[in-house]
């Protein structure tokens, strides 16, 4: 089943970069079920390629405050997951400890854990 990622309230598990590869893995990603049940999933990984990172890294982790994802210059409301996007990929990150990422890339891919289950939403 698809999911929307949103970015706000999602868990960054870290930030590795190696090569021209930039992954963003997230704890609990917060997600949209295509019924509209919103809920978090584990294991969400996205993997930006011919990627530059400007920001600190190592420090990037934790609750996501907000996130703003370009391709080809136009604004992606709804990042499919699992899904893949190809061109210019620009991805801006601010988290709750004061961290902030600027990622540029040529490819975006968001990918899934085998066993990855949705908890749902039980906030009121």
């Amino acid at each position: 089943m698809p999911f929307a990622l949103a970015f706000h309230d999602s868990e960054l598990r870290d930030v590795v970069a190696h090569g021209g590869t930039v992954r963003l893995r997230f704890s609990a990603a917060s997600v949209t079920a295509v019924d509209g049940e919103r809920g978090w999933l584990p294991g969400a990984v996205l993997t930006l390629s011919q990627a530059t990172i400007d920001g600190d890294a190592a420090h990037a982790f934790g609750k996501v405050t907000d996130g703003q994802l370009h391709h080809d210059g136009s604004p992606v409301a709804r990042l499919v997951l699992p899904g893949t996007l190809a061109g210019d990929i620009a991805l801006a990150l601010r988290l709750a400890n004061g961290s902030a990422l600027q990622l540029h890339g040529r490819a975006l891919s968001l990918t899934l854990a085998d066993d990855a289950r949705p908890t749902p939403d039980l906030s009121c």
